[in-house]
């Protein structure tokens, strides 16, 4: 099953879900799929793709300097997206942003390991 597949499915499955994907703490995007009505929000989307990069980069060499091994996850909720990103392996992320007023923690979580499984046997 390719990843993109995995990616569709994980929002598909999650209510209020903009986007899902999968980062590099190198600061590049392995891939990202968005659901086709997240446009319709006043939310840079794409920009995201780059900033949760970014953030699981700077998240990682921290807990690194700090002595604290591996960052596994970072939840970061604001007034509009609750957006979640866990280790696939060492230096690559899932990532699952969800609507506030629609998301669901525990469910978001589950949905995002379950990705992560999956797309760890693509990878």
């Amino acid at each position: 099953m390719n990843v993109n597949t995995i990616l569709s499915e994980t929002i598909a499955s999650v209510k209020g879900a903009q986007f899902a994907g999968i980062v590099g703490t190198d600061g590049l995007s392995v891939a990202m799929v968005f659901h086709p009505a997240a446009t319709e929000f006043d939310l840079d989307i794409e920009l995201a793709e780059l900033e949760l990069a970014e953030l699981t980069s700077r998240a990682a060499a921290a807990a690194d300097r700090i002595g604290a091994g591996y960052v596994r996850d970072l939840v970061i909720e604001t007034d509009a997206l609750l957006m979640l990103a866990s280790q696939i392996l060492p230096g690559y992320y899932g990532v699952l942003g969800v609507l506030s007023e629609m998301a669901n923690l525990g469910k978001a979580r589950f949905a995002l390991q379950a990705m992560i499984e999956r797309a760890r046997a693509e990878l």
